[in-house]
């Protein structure tokens, strides 16, 4: 039997986007051992399905809370996993999982979800944002660490076999910052369309259809999700807006938003998330997202959906046909971003969308098509890998 190993930069965080591509890999291949490099079983409980194999790491007091400091010992992290039991090695990654070490017969599928934010297209707003940063002596080590990691972004890039990016926007991102790293066609990430619509319900979500029409937004509150844009759009029109996500950027939304129109949910169970679409007007994907699968869960429900034009998921919601694309350029601020998100709600209000034709766009994309096209891709890539072609 082939000997498969699953390996993902952290399960630290709730479920999510990446988290979703992670168990169905899983569900592709059950008999995958999972490694990460740090693993919170309070926050990460989506990875309890399947033992998790970790780093040293691990060991360390209170690492699972501090990741984003840890960032320079990452690469000795997942260098210093022993994945040589293994026939093929699949790397889910935004950061540095990529960089673990095989051997030449052993095949590598990175599963590329971007280039790094921090260390690229993100890396101004990274060093602006960091309160800490701005200390001139930890600026100074912290770009010193930056200029570190991204050398050895550079190297670690061309130890997989293949990279599959997850969207046509990571496929041009990599082809930036990666200009000698070959790319295979994309493969879209997967929606999970069956939910679970049997869990309690809390109470003040029982009545939503009596309740005022809302926008829904569903992210991690980070900064480039930018939540902050769409609380203040909402607030310019009027119009109430549903957050629900946790994260750092938490207590700074919360100060931003107007508590009657603006209502913030930190964790909600699958049975509550979907009678929030269900009963959404729409649904608001401002951030630069990779992909944003909150874009493809609001058509699944029938929803039309406003999202940043350059996210990946932009690529198949078809502007005025599944949504509306919101205009945004690198590097706009606060002010002109929630403007155009502004003129996208109120361009909303008089475009039609068939619910039918948006569930249909959503469902092209579910699990059994992603692992059917995954499974397609590593056979052959194993079957080269074999004959030595690749």
């Amino acid at each position: 039997m082939v000997k498969i190993a699953l390996v993902y930069d952290r399960a630290t965080v709730t479920y999510g986007g990446a988290e979703q591509v992670v168990l169905a890999l899983q569900q592709a291949y059950p008999q995958a051992i999972f490694y990460t490099s740090l693993f919170d079983q309070n926050k990460a409980r989506w990875a309890k399905k399947h033992p998790v194999r970790t780093t040293f790491l691990q060991q360390l007091p209170f690492a699972k809370y501090l990741h984003r400091y840890l960032a320079t010992l990452m690469p000795f992290a997942f260098e210093s996993l022993d994945l040589s039991a293994f026939d093929i090695v699949i790397s889910v990654t935004s950061a540095e999982a990529k960089g673990i070490i095989t051997n030449r017969e052993q095949l590598h599928i990175c599963y590329l979800l971007s280039p790094p934010r921090y260390l690229y297209h993100y890396h101004d707003q990274y060093l602006q944002q960091n309160f800490l940063l701005k200390v001139p002596v930890i600026k100074q080590c912290a770009a010193l660490a930056l200029t570190y990691l991204r050398n050895w972004d550079q190297q670690a890039i061309f130890r997989p076999d293949l990279l599959i990016p997850i969207a046509k926007v990571v496929k041009k991102r990599a082809a930036t910052y990666y200009p000698q790293a070959k790319t295979e066609p994309v493969i879209y990430p997967p929606l999970q369309t069956s939910w679970d619509m049997t869990l309690p319900i809390r109470a003040d979500l029982q009545d939503l259809e009596k309740q005022a029409p809302y926008y829904l937004l569903v992210a991690r509150l980070v900064p480039y999700k930018h939540v902050d844009a769409a609380i203040r759009a909402c607030q310019k029109l009027g119009k109430p807006l549903r957050i629900v996500g946790d994260g750092p950027e938490a207590f700074r939304l919360h100060q931003l938003a107007d508590k009657t129109l603006i209502t913030f949910y930190k964790e909600l169970n699958q049975t509550e998330l979907a009678m929030l679409y269900t009963h959404a007007a729409a649904v608001l994907s401002p951030g630069l997202d990779d992909f944003s699968l909150t874009a493809l869960e609001a058509n699944l429900f029938g929803k039309p959906v406003i999202i940043n034009q350059l996210a990946g998921a932009a690529e198949i919601i078809k502007h005025g046909k599944h949504g509306l694309h919101c205009r945004y350029t690198l590097g706009n601020d606060l002010e002109t971003y929630s403007r155009h998100l502004q003129e996208s709600l109120e361009l909303l209000t008089h475009t039609h969308f068939d619910p039918k034709q948006l569930e249909q766009n959503a469902r092209k994309y579910g699990t059994n098509e992603f692992i059917r096209q995954f499974r397609q891709a590593v056979d052959k890539a194993y079957q080269a890998k074999l004959e030595g072609t690749i």
